[in-house]
């Protein structure tokens, strides 16, 4: 029925009963009582519910602070926003971005606000979002005391070494550790020099973290003669000629010779230095000592650093690269430095001295490692002076400096380690630095801090200030370890330097030794005072290995204590699983340096290289540490150094597994 229709019949009703309302007739006929358009419905305004009190812990990128929900009583469409660029709300959750984390130390609690929109109308909602600190949970204990290591370290006479007109003294940084089981007894022991104050230490792991010196006993305590000692440094335990026995090697300083001590496997060593090769070294400092295979012939060959020492870059050797050549159990090395090319590649862009055509070897702490990940072991050295080097192993005895100087920018690289922080399956590289953050026109030189080398596949970035590593104020020996079993490798470094006129401004003597925690998240966060290892002495080398076989990786640290040189901190987290992998490789390289453990939970892998390496005049045990979380068992799978496989499924958490070459 039409409008004119509908009035004439709604009339027609009205006159029979007496009543005429016109606006009543437009209005039951859909009609106005006025010329005006009727009103549009009124737009209710949405509403937004969050909790107003959420937390989110710091260093995890891309985490979820609370739930997000609105309703509009209109059935409105509703867009929700928030007004600070690291989060957004997806998926009906407030979060973090992608790549975007909180620290707590910058900001303990946060404040963000939340708008939701139907597209006329808008309410907003305030979040207060609560940063947890992260907190690891590792604690370790200085049993320093009960174990029974106790010394002191010095020299009789003053360094006469000069650098560029200022005193370098090589005494302040020289000595050091190196830890192997040189007994076979299962447990890791300790060697070490302190300088020729006093005879060199053997401290005989007796089990229950105690020790005791044999060094006499060994034949190791002094080497000058039966009562006095030469100045020495970065000693390091290896097989060297292939019976199943950790020989030993101590570098020398102040013009000294360095020394080859054969183990006999009786607990006893002899002195082999003469015929070795090495009673040739001119060196006048060599500070640390490394061991890896470079030619796959199936001994250990011998890379020493040199740091102080001038050379001929054109004409004379470095020293650096030593070939074993040893034949009919007799010990010994050849000097290959300049065939292979790792002489030119440790000096290229060195500085040289004034007046003279020599450059100085600056070189602190190398390693030979399978970086760019074929079989080949290649070299990176910590160097001094922005001469870190990483050279690559071509895989025909000779090496090619594959050093950016545009990454490595370490500037004054002292301690090293090696580990696949990230777990892709490849090495990465720490490197031990200066750092100090300066007000105003502060000494500029000491702004880079440590570095963090992330590896993909042969090649090098810089990662450090992603990951929160830079600060380690004036930083020595250096390694990775997953020091609370969570599947993550963390690192330790110590530090510290004595007061000079030079460095009078900073506080460098009691720097506090840092413990780098990672949160498995790709960050690590520095927790040494309350893990209890907050080391404030002039610490130099440090061991980091599983000394009571618990299942967790103890630290053993050298500094310059008066009145102990030496201090041992117990581990004694014990909230998650392990395992413990030795591996036993085909003579004459026992340890299967070269060789890699892979371990896999759940999907998650990790990845061990057995590396004797130097983390600064000091070097870790073999045995490997994996930690497994919560998980009950694991997946192992070993790549021996000739490319032989061995997969072991299924093995259960909490024990030491030893897996043999499948040729042994």
């Amino acid at each position: 029925m039409n409008l004119r229709d509908c009035l004439r019949s709604a009339t027609r009703t009205a006159l029979c009963s007496g009543v005429f309302v016109l606006a009543a007739l437009f209005s039951a006929c859909g009609g106005s009582g006025s010329d005006e358009p009727p009103p549009s419905p009124q737009n209710s305004a949405p509403t937004i519910t969050a909790n107003a009190r959420p937390s989110v812990d710091e260093g995890v990128a891309g985490a979820i602070v609370t739930s997000v929900s609105t309703s509009d009583a209109d059935g409105d469409s509703v867009e929700v926003s928030v007004d600070d660029e690291r989060f957004e709300v997806s998926g009906g959750n407030l979060k973090l971005k992608e790549g975007e984390s909180l620290d707590f130390e910058e900001q303990s609690s946060i404040e963000v606000t939340l708008t939701a929109s139907d597209g006329e109308d808008s309410v907003t909602q305030l979040v207060r979002i609560t940063v947890n600190r992260y907190e690891p949970g590792v604690q370790f204990t200085d049993a320093t005391d009960a174990s029974g290591i106790r010394f002191d370290r010095g020299y009789l006479e003053a360094s006469d070494f000069s650098l560029y007109g200022r005193d370098a003294d090589v005494q302040e940084f020289g000595g050091g550790v190196a830890a192997g089981d040189y007994d076979n007894d299962g447990l890791v022991d300790l060697f070490v020099v302190r300088g020729d104050i006093g005879p060199n230490l053997l401290y005989r792991n007796v089990g229950d973290n105690t020790f005791e010196d044999v060094a006499h006993q060994a034949g190791v305590a002094n080497t000058k003669s039966a009562t006095e000692n030469h100045p020495h440094s970065g000693p390091g335990f290896a097989d060297m000629d292939g019976d199943g026995y950790l020989d030993l090697f101590i570098g020398g300083i102040e013009d000294s010779p360095s020394r080859v001590f054969r183990n006999n496997g009786d607990g006893t060593f002899s002195d082999v230095t003469t015929d070795s090769g090495l009673e040739t070294m001119t060196a006048r400092y060599t500070i640390s000592s490394a061991f890896g295979d470079y030619d796959l012939d199936g001994d250990l060959d011998l890379f020493l650093a040199h740091w102080g020492t001038l050379r001929v870059p054109e004409t004379e050797s470095t020293e650096s690269l030593w070939r074993n050549d040893t034949a009919d159990g007799v010990i010994r090395f050849t000097d290959v430095s300049r065939e292979t090319g790792v002489a030119s590649g440790v000096l290229e862009g060195n500085p040289v001295e004034l007046g003279t055509n020599k450059a100085f070897d600056y070189t602190f702490s190398p390693s030979l490692a399978r970086i760019n990940g074929d079989r080949y072991p290649d070299i990176v050295v910590a160097a001094d002076f922005d001469t870190s080097k990483y050279l690559v192993n071509n895989g025909d005895g000779t090496f090619s400096n594959r050093t950016d100087p545009d990454v490595i920018v370490d500037r004054n690289g002292m301690g090293s380690a090696l580990g696949d922080y990230d777990g892709d399956g490849d090495l990465d590289w720490f490197v031990s630095s200066i750092w100090t953050d300066p007000a105003g026109d502060g000494n500029q030189t000491f702004r880079f801090g440590n570095r963090l080398y992330r590896n993909d596949e042969g090649v090098f970035a810089d990662v450090t200030d992603e990951v929160g590593v830079h600060d380690g104020g004036w930083g020595w020996g250096s390694c990775f370890a997953d020091f609370d079993n969570d599947g993550h490798l963390d690192i330790y470094h110590t530090n510290g330097w004595p007061p000079t006129e030079q460095y009078e401004e900073y506080e460098f003597e009691i720097d506090q030794s840092r413990l780098f925690m990672s949160n498995g998240e790709g960050l690590f966060f520095e927790r040494a005072a309350e893990a209890g290892v907050a080391d404030q002495e002039r610490g130099h080398g440090v061991v980091c290995g599983d000394f009571d076989n618990d299942g967790d990786v103890d630290i053993f640290l050298m500094h310059r204590d008066d009145n102990n040189a030496g201090t041992f901190w117990r581990n004694d987290t014990a909230t998650n699983n392990y395992l413990r992998v030795k591996l036993n490789g085909l003579a004459s390289n026992t340890a299967a340096a070269g060789a890699r453990i892979t371990l896999t939970v759940d999907d998650a892998s990790q990845m061990r290289e057995i590396v004797i390496g130097s983390n600064f005049t000091s070097q870790n045990p073999l045995v490997q540490v994996f930690g497994l979380g919560s998980s009950a068992q694991a997946d192992i799978e070993v790549e021996w150094p000739d490319g032989e496989m061995t997969p072991i499924r299924t093995v259960s958490a909490n024990q030491l597994i030893t897996i043999n070459h499948p040729d042994r």
